[in-house]
C-alpha cells in the first residue's frame, strides 16, 4: 500500500516536508520508464516530484501517470504542486492520499501594530496612506474578510512609494514578496503564461503556487492588454486563480496592483467598471512635498555613505552634498531620482580623487 503526499506550496517548505531516506526524483523515474536511464537501484524508500519535474513529462505520460508511478514499488510518494489532472487522477485512484497546503505567514496583531509604528519611517511623504492601509487590513486581521483576499490599488506618479509599500508589508508579515510586472503583458506569449498553455510551459498559476508570501504585487497592472484583466475576476472575488492546468488558492492574501495614472477616472476608463469596483480600496500616493524630498535626500546620502570603506568616507562631506541638492530641491520629484543623483555625485567625488591619486603615483 503506497501513501501519496501532495504538497501545495513553495519548494523551500516542501523540502522540509520530505523525510530523510533514499529517494528517487520524478524526472529520473521518467527517464527510467523511457529507457533513457539504465543505472538505478532496485528499490527506493520514496519518490519525490518537484513542481518543475512535470514539465519534463510528455502529455501521454501525464495521462498515464498512475502507470508511471507503478514503475517501482514505493512506500511513500511526495509530490509538490502537481497539475490538476494529475491531482484528480491520484485522488480517484489511491485510497491513502494526504494533501498538505502550505500555511502562509499571517497578519497578526503584533505585525499590524508594527506596520502602524514603522510605516512613516520607511515610506516617506505618504502619511495618509498608512491610515487607509490599516483600515483595509483590519478585516484581514480580525477574520471579517471571509477568507477572501484584500485587493488594493495604489496609484500615483512613479517612485513615490507604491512598490516600496508592498515590499514593506511583505517584510513585516513574512517571506519574500511575490511580484510580477504587468506592463509587458501584451501578446500571445503572455496569454499562454496567464491563461495556461501546455503543461510543460511556465505559467502564472504555477508561479503563484511556488510563492513564499501571501503578499502579491502586480506592478503597472492597468498597462496590461485588457484581455488579461479577465483572468482576475474570480481571484479578486474568491481568492481562486485557475488556468488550464492549475488551481491556486490565494485566500487571505493581500493583492496589490499599481498604476502610474494620476486620477481614478483614467484608471476606471482603462480597466473598466467590472474590475475597478472589485478593489477593496483605491489609494492615492501623492507627489512628494519639500519636507519629504529633504528627508529622502538625507536618508539616501547616509545610506550611500554607510556603504563606503573608511578611506572613501574621509573624502565625503555629507552635509556639503545635502546642501548642494537642497539648492535644486524643486527639481527632485521621486525616490529613484534622488537615489540616482546622490550615487552619481558621491561617485564623481570618489573617482576624481582616485584618478588624481593614481596620476601622482604614476609620475613617481
Amino acid at each position: 500500500m503506497v501513501n501519496i503526499n501532495i504538497f501545495m506550496g513553495p519548494k523551500k517548505a516542501f523540502e522540509e516536508f520530505i523525510p530523510c531516506g533514499d529517494s528517487l526524483l520524478l524526472n529520473d523515474l521518467v527517464k527510467i520508464a523511457d529507457g533513457k536511464k539504465t543505472r538505478y537501484y532496485n528499490s527506493y524508500d520514496f519518490l519525490v516530484g518537484y513542481s518543475e519535474n512535470y514539465s519534463g513529462i510528455s502529455e501521454s505520460a501525464i495521462q498515464n501517470f498512475d502507470s508511471l508511478l507503478k514503475t517501482f514499488e514505493f512506500g511513500e510518494i511526495y509530490l509538490q504542486n502537481p497539475p490538476e489532472n494529475i491531482k484528480r487522477l491520484i485522488e480517484n485512484t489511491y485510497d491513502d492520499v494526504t494533501i498538505k497546503v502550505y500555511d502562509y505567514p499571517k497578519l497578526t496583531s503584533k505585525k499590524f501594530l508594527r506596520i502602524n509604528e514603522k510605516f512613516n519611517e520607511r515610506i516617506i511623504g505618504q502619511d495618509h496612506v498608512k491610515n487607509e492601509l490599516l483600515i483595509s487590513l483590519y478585516d484581514l486581521l480580525k477574520g471579517y474578510n471571509d477568507d477572501k483576499p484584500i485587493c488594493l490599488l495604489f496609484y500615483g506618479m512613479s517612485g513615490v512609494g507604491k512598490t516600496e509599500t508592498a515590499k514593506f508589508l511583505s517584510e513585516i508579515i513574512g517571506d519574500e514578496l511575490f511580484r510580477k510586472q504587468f506592463s509587458m503583458f501584451q501578446n500571445n506569449k503572455f496569454s499562454e503564461y496567464l491563461f495556461g498553455g501546455a503543461h510543460m510551459q511556465a505559467s502564472f498559476a504555477r508561479d503563484l503556487l511556488e510563492r513564499e508570501s501571501n503578499i502579491i504585487l502586480l506592478d503597472e497592472f492597468d498597462k496590461a492588454a485588457k484581455v488579461f484583466h479577465d483572468a482576475f475576476y474570480q481571484l479578486f472575488d474568491e481568492g481562486i486563480f485557475e488556468d488550464s492546468n492549475y488551481k491556486v488558492s490565494l485566500k487571505n492574501s493581500i493583492i496589490i496592483c499599481t498604476s502610474n495614472y494620476l486620477n481614478v477616472n483614467d484608471i476606471r476608463n482603462n480597466i473598466g467598471d467590472s474590475l475597478f469596483f472589485r478593489f477593496d480600496k483605491i489609494i492615492e500616493f501623492k507627489k512628494l512635498d519639500k519636507y519629504a524630498v529633504d528627508k529622502i535626500l538625507v536618508n539616501k546620502v547616509n545610506e550611500k555613505y554607510d556603504l563606503l570603506i573608511n578611506e572613501d568616507k574621509e573624502l565625503i562631506d555629507k552635509q556639503k552634498i545635502i546642501n548642494f541638492f537642497r539648492e535644486y530641491a524643486d527639481g527632485l520629484v521621486n525616490t529613484r531620482q534622488i537615489s540616482k543623483l546622490v550615487d552619481e555625485q558621491i561617485n564623481m567625488i570618489l573617482v576624481e580623487s582616485y584618478l588624481n591619486k593614481s596620476s601622482i603615483l604614476n609620475k613617481n
